[in-house]
């Protein structure tokens, strides 16, 4: 951050959001006391996966590493993508249980027939994510050998000479994509913990049914509350 003192308040809240998942995934597991569904095990690994690139992605930044935080940016993209398909009305046990048993989520089809891979579940998610499907493509540059890595490497210096070197220079890359990253990857976790709360509210309830987060929030507590009352009866129990 001592290049550019400005990303300190983006990498604050990503950091933040970051912390929030350990949270997130607690009250999610909790909803309906505690009961397990299956899509609690699709939901659980967003979340991990969310956190492990949330994480890495703050370093990567740290360390001007564009090789790396535009992938990462792609993977939570993909993450978002998946989940919007998982909340407009899938039958996700039935996904739960083919990917359990192996099965690719490329390989899946959807209620038209039409295998989920990328590119479909970007389309499907093209309404409701309008804004993170430019920020998609031009993050899918970096994942694939392509212009944007010869550019990065080899800059103009006059009319006869040019640089080029390893590794890449932070100067190479401008403030402002840190920001767009940064921007991106606040706005693709935030709308993801949308939806993991949309299952907790649903999680347990009739069709058509929802608690409220509130009383999600209220369940997480007594969750917690229950916890501390279990181990001081087992720290009595070992001090008798």
């Amino acid at each position: 951050m001592d290049r550019y003192p400005e990303l300190a308040a983006p990498r604050q809240a990503l950091d933040q959001l970051r912390i929030d998942h350990l949270e997130l995934a607690a009250q999610s597991l909790m909803a309906a006391e505690g009961n397990l569904y299956l899509p609690d095990l699709i939901v659980t690994a967003m979340i991990q996966r969310s956190y492990g690139v949330v994480d890495a992605l703050i370093d990567a930044v740290d360390t001007y590493n564009i090789h790396v935080a535009a992938p990462l940016l792609r993977l939570q993209l993909d993450t978002l993508f998946r989940a919007h398909y998982i909340a407009s009305g899938a039958d996700v046990d039935d996904i739960t249980m083919r990917l359990l048993r192996g099965e690719e989520f490329r390989k899946i089809k959807d209620a038209d027939g039409k295998p989920l891979n990328d590119y479909r579940l970007k389309e499907l998610a093209a309404q409701t994510h309008a804004w993170a499907l430019p920020v998609y493509d031009e993050a899918s540059g970096w994942v694939h050998f392509s212009l944007n890595h010869m550019r990065a490497t080899t800059q103009a210096a006059d009319t006869d000479r040019f640089h080029m070197g390893v590794p890449l220079r932070a100067d190479v890359i401008p403030e402002s994509l840190w920001h767009e990253i940064y921007g991106a990857a606040i706005r693709a976790t935030t709308e993801l913990f949308a939806y993991v709360r949309g299952w907790a509210t649903r999680k347990g309830m009739p069709p058509g049914q929802a608690r409220t987060l509130s009383d999600v929030r209220k369940e997480r507590t007594r969750d917690q509350s229950s916890s501390k009352r279990h181990s001081r009866t087992c720290r009595d129990l070992t001090s008798s």
